[in-house]
């Protein structure tokens, strides 16, 4: 059996086609990542605009045409933040269902947490002891901690949804391209703030794995131009600290079209929110003392698979 699902966050909605069998996800078929930037102006609005939710339903429409090519049977789409913070997300979800046939379900902080991490634990079979997932989405950043390969609630022990997220602070801080030292100083004190206010891990004893759009183009800016990293790969992808400190520096110095020719195929559709991103993932490994990431392609597309699978496994 095939199962489709497609994670829409702040700023991509992400596809990912699986086949499961005996109630696993056994291989992963085919995946697509469209930029639609939902989360535009929502941080000031307070609601998802028309010409975003466009951009939604055509992203929709073809990854939904992209699953049925691929055989799938069910398609199930989760949203995050955005969706989440949107004052008009049912308009959005009658919208989506009207248009696609889909049912457009906003997942709690707690939902998007367990499942996320998951998949991150899904993606690391060689990891042991306690896992800390950093999850930089473009409205929010979800740190979650956790122990067990097995997928549900009682995986994780702690978790938090802060909101610091690179379409966020972009659009909160950034005064040009590059931002300015007080820009700059500005996001570095609302990023502190945010882990500041949180009984956040530290590094002792827990491996820390990277399970976003900004930490895998990073993986791939970091490895040069033409580097690539199928997400249908599981193999992980490490980054040094310093290494992240370093491409922190040197992106913010940068203007978009800088950034974006450091890897124009990972920069597409995130060249200008990227540095902040990378900002954000720099002062949480700096905090927490973390020396090293693990990048993983398992993302919360593929978590949502195995949420699919284990509501099924508990039956009605």
């Amino acid at each position: 059996m095939r199962i489709a699902a497609i994670d829409v966050g702040t700023n991509t909605a992400q596809l990912l086609v699986a086949e499961v069998e005996g109630g696993r996800l056994t291989r992963r078929i085919g995946t697509d990542e469209r930029f639609v930037r939902l989360g535009e102006g929502v941080d000031a609005s307070g609601r998802i605009g028309a010409p975003a939710l466009e951009r939604l339903l055509g992203a929709l429409r073809a990854q939904q045409a992209m699953a049925e090519r691929h055989g799938a049977e069910t398609i199930v789409v989760g949203a995050t933040s955005a969706s989440r913070d949107a004052t008009n997300r049912q308009a959005v979800a009658d919208a989506v269902r009207q248009a696609t046939g889909l049912s457009f379900e906003v997942l709690s902080g707690d939902e998007e947490a367990i499942w996320t991490f998951a998949a991150a634990r899904d993606g690391q079979p060689d990891a042991t002891g306690r896992t800390v997932v950093i999850d930089i989405g473009g409205g929010s950043t979800e740190i979650i901690m956790g122990q067990g390969n097995a997928p549900g609630p009682d995986a994780v022990s702690h978790r938090h949804s802060l909101d610091i997220g690179s379409v966020r602070l972009t659009e909160r801080f950034v005064d040009g391209h590059p931002p300015s030292d007080e820009a700059v100083r500005r996001a570095i004190d609302c990023i502190d703030a945010a882990l500041d206010a949180i009984d956040g891990p530290r590094a002792a004893d827990a491996t820390l794995v990277g399970t976003s759009g900004t930490t895998e183009a990073l993986a791939r800016v970091q490895a040069g131009p033409s580097s690539t990293l199928d997400a249908l790969d599981t193999a992980a992808r490490v980054l040094a600290a310093d290494a992240v400190r370093h491409w922190r520096g040197d992106l913010l110095r940068r203007s978009v079209g800088a950034v974006q020719a450091l890897h124009p195929e990972a920069m597409h559709g995130r060249a200008d929110v990227f540095p902040m991103g990378v900002l954000i993932l720099d002062r949480f490994m700096r905090s927490a003392g973390f020396e090293a990431l693990r990048v993983s392609a398992h993302q919360l597309r593929h978590g949502l698979i195995l949420r699919w699978l284990h509501r099924a496994d508990d039956g009605p």
